[in-house]
């Protein structure tokens, strides 16, 4: 008693404050200089992520003005006011464009337009658009900096968050030092004194190597010590009067307490007595044993067809040879469970229990034991196996990987889904650590390690995992549980990469229809100005060639031979301008043919097709192309072709399919320039399957691969990665348009830096 009293009031919170206090100086030292160190490494990281984003609009602010100055130079050459205003407006529909003006060489303004006023609206940049090297207008775009401030923000708002972690953790941390360090010590030395106040003087001091404490646990050592012998010489002098009034009254009390056990084990027990004389077969039964299968003491003789005929008829026979195996020596025990009927006519469950006494032959004679009621427990544990089932049937039935662990990450739970992911049996998977089960999760052990802590849940959304060289999205959460005081987690996965992938596509698609109506209206008002530049170029061509009798006749007429006109033209490079506008007219021809394809549905013909046959016949065109000065050669690149020989044909249009397929092995073909020195040789390979219902083709390179901003934008209009003049960047925009829109399939594309990107079609079998 006087020890919890000591106990209470050193660690009373009036103790802890007054004066000097190891655990208050060691836990503010600590949070101060920890607290240093984070704020200032939060701050260092806040300047170098604010600096990032502003210099990642600053470079979309150079690439919009590089792009609009470059697709402005035939409109405003030939003063089409119309294409200007209607490339403007595109331009102007991007996130981050507040205002976007076009002007002539002389300051004249073409196109004008301001989204809102922005206060934001701060970075600027103009350009000065040039053709064949004049220039011929300005162009400027500005764009706001609303989106960069709100990205700030929400950086500080993480940081202060982090902040406020690590300061719980301090103190966590803290409670848990002063536990090893200071507690724990003195906990020691109050159970020693403990001790030696009971009179037990063998407690080692010794195990007390705090410095502080040492000392008064040496001082008391030694006060322990002298205590020890004066009463060391009292306990012998008492001893000695003590052993002869024990030994007179051991004898008395001896049988007396012989007498009092048996008696109080009969009474006070819960349980039933029986005994049985094996020699002369009578038995005993106790009150209780009869009260427990509900009769009165003089309702029931002794005798032993009491007992084997109430038992029930299908535990007779197990129990009557439990029995006989027990005294005849084959078990060392005799404990069975059975039923027997109560007065009332229902069953009761009953474990029995016995001992027998042998004579010197090894026989027994005599055989006594308990019988207790176990109906409850029985009951009990019936529906704890019900509960336990009928979980597992909840757990095995849902579609998610069902995961528990304990405190230690240790397999406690294991669901049917997550047998059928991982092919890991339930047993094989219990006991075992969670990252050696499951090893791409391995990053989840602190989120583990979180939840069980704070006692909170963890949600993370569309986590990238790579299997196979390919990269799922998984939802997890992670849920703590607390059972009889023992902490663990389950942890719960749903795999969303259809999910995710399908909502990609929606996006896509919401751009390409918004894209497509204003690329339906600008290529056929395109096309009529077009017609005539290259019809006009044409006929300008033919009226100075020396191939027509006509030229030279109307050129002697003027006085001036038709040879002279030449030298003057082919000087002056007014020829080579004709060509110049020539071939950019065929290329804005092309352009033009490109975006029609977004604002109407194919009226190609379809027709059943074998997609082994006709991939073969699109690699054989891709086989003739090369490209000397980007070093790209089918010829030099290996082809492995996987075809999945029982699928069946599809309905399709073969023209365009064969179109999409040999855009993507050109671009593959392309990227190949970009692996740089690697060992591995250029590979494509293309593979044909059945996936859920449609026709799924798989056209995977192992180039350089692509990250996730290019990615996600791969399929957007005008979005390309190469050179100014070497892509327009609509042939993965038209290819998306041939699969999703005139086959109603699906297009997507995976894709990682270093590990090679894989474009996957899905196409109906039949039309729907």
């Amino acid at each position: 008693m006087q020890e919890k009293v000591a106990s209470k009031r050193a660690y009373s919170p009036v103790n802890l404050f007054r004066g000097r206090s190891i655990s208050r100086d060691l836990t503010i030292s600590l949070m101060v200089m920890i607290l240093l160190v984070v704020a200032s490494t939060l701050s260092w990281q806040y300047l170098r992520n604010s600096q990032a984003m502003l210099r990642e609009v600053e470079s979309k602010a150079d690439e919009y003005i590089t792009r609009l100055s470059d697709i402005l130079s035939v409109p405003i050459w030939n003063f089409d006011t119309r294409t200007i205003d209607q490339i403007g407006t595109v331009f102007a529909q991007y996130d981050l464009v507040n205002e976007v003006r076009i002007m002539d060489p002389l300051g004249k303004v073409l196109f004008s337009t301001v989204k809102r006023d922005d206060a934001d609206a701060r970075v600027y940049r103009e350009r000065d658009i040039m053709y064949e090297g004049e220039v011929i207008g300005h162009a400027t775009v500005v764009l706001t900096l609303a989106g960069y401030k709100k990205d700030l923000s929400r950086l500080v708002t993480t940081n202060l968050l982090a902040l406020s972690g690590v300061l719980v953790v301090i103190l966590v941390a803290t409670g848990i030092l002063l536990r090893i360090h200071l507690r724990k010590p003195l906990e020691e030395l109050l159970r020693g004194m403990g001790q030696v106040a009971r009179g037990d003087f063998k407690f080692d001091f010794s195990v007390i190597q705090n410095a502080e404490l040492g000392l008064i646990a040496d001082n008391f050592a030694v006060m322990a010590a002298e205590v020890a012998a004066r009463e060391k010489q009292l306990v012998e002098m008492n001893r000695q009067l003590e052993a002869q009034i024990r030994e007179r009254e051991r004898a008395e009390a001896a049988l007396r307490q012989s007498e009092e056990r048996y008696s109080l084990a009969v009474i006070a027990t819960n349980d039933g007595i029986w005994d049985w004389d094996l020699r002369q077969d009578r038995v005993y039964y106790s009150t209780r044993w009869k009260a427990i299968i509900g009769y009165q003491d003089a309702e029931i003789d002794n005798n032993l067809d009491e007992w084997q005929g109430r038992m029930h008829p299908a535990d007779l026979d197990r129990v009557l040879r439990a029995q006989d195996d027990y005294l005849s020596g084959v078990t060392e025990q005799f404990e069975v469970e059975y039923r027997m009927r109560h007065k009332d006519g229902e069953y009761r469950w009953i474990l029995g229990r016995g001992m027998c006494v042998r004579d010197e032959s090894g026989e027994p004679y005599r055989m006594a034991g308990a019988h207790t009621d176990i109906t409850q427990r029985k009951q009990a544990e019936r529906e704890l196996w019900e509960t336990k089932n009928t979980l597992d049937n909840i757990l095995n039935s849902m579609p998610s990987t069902i995961v528990s662990v304990d405190k230690d990450a240790r397999i406690t739970q294991w669901n049917k889904t997550a047998e059928e992911v991982t092919g890991i049996a339930a047993a094989e998977a219990y006991g075992r650590p969670f990252a050696d089960v499951l090893p791409r999760y391995g990053f989840l052990l602190s989120h583990i390690t979180e939840s069980i802590a704070t006692g909170t849940n963890i949600s993370l959304e569309k986590e990238a995992v790579t299997e196979d060289a390919r990269t799922r999205y998984f939802d997890i959460i992670i849920y703590p549980v607390v059972t009889r005081g023992e902490f663990s987690a389950v942890i719960r996965l749903d795999d969303v990469t259809d999910r995710f992938r399908i909502e990609e596509m929606m996006v896509q698609t919401e751009k390409m229809l918004s894209v497509g109506g204003l690329a339906a209206g600008m290529a056929h008002e395109i096309n009529n100005p077009l017609g005539g530049i290259l019809q006009g170029t044409q006929n300008i061509k033919r009226r100075i060639s020396m191939d027509f009798p006509a030229n030279h006749k109307a050129a002697e007429e003027a006085g001036c031979p038709l040879e002279n006109i030449r030298t003057y033209l082919e000087s002056r490079g007014i020829i080579r301008f004709l060509e110049g506008i020539t071939e950019s007219g065929r290329r804005a021809a092309d352009i033009v043919s490109n975006m029609l394809e977004f604002s109407r549905r194919s009226e190609a013909r379809r027709s059943s097709v074998n997609l082994g046959e006709l991939i073969d016949k699109t690699i054989e065109l891709a086989a003739n192309d090369y490209d000397l000065k980007k070093k790209y050669d089918f010829r030099h690149i290996e082809i492995v072709r996987q075809y999945d020989p029982t699928l069946p044909q599809v309905l399709c249009s073969p023209q365009e399919v064969e179109q999409v397929l040999l855009n993507l092995l050109k671009n593959a073909a392309q990227a190949m320039v970009e692996r740089g020195d690697r060992s591995d040789a250029p590979r494509i390979v293309i593979t044909t399957s059945l996936d859920r219902g449609r026709a799924r083709i798989d056209v995977a390179d192992n180039g350089p691969g692509m990250d996730e901003e290019t990615r996600k934008r791969v399929f957007e209009p005008f979005f390309t990665t190469k050179a100014v003049g070497e892509g327009t960047g609509l042939g993965l925009s038209v290819s998306y348009f041939i699969i999703t829109t005139n086959h109603e399939g699906q297009f997507t594309v995976d894709a990682e830096p270093g590990r090679g990107t894989t474009f996957t079609i899905r196409l109906p079998l039949g039309r729907r």
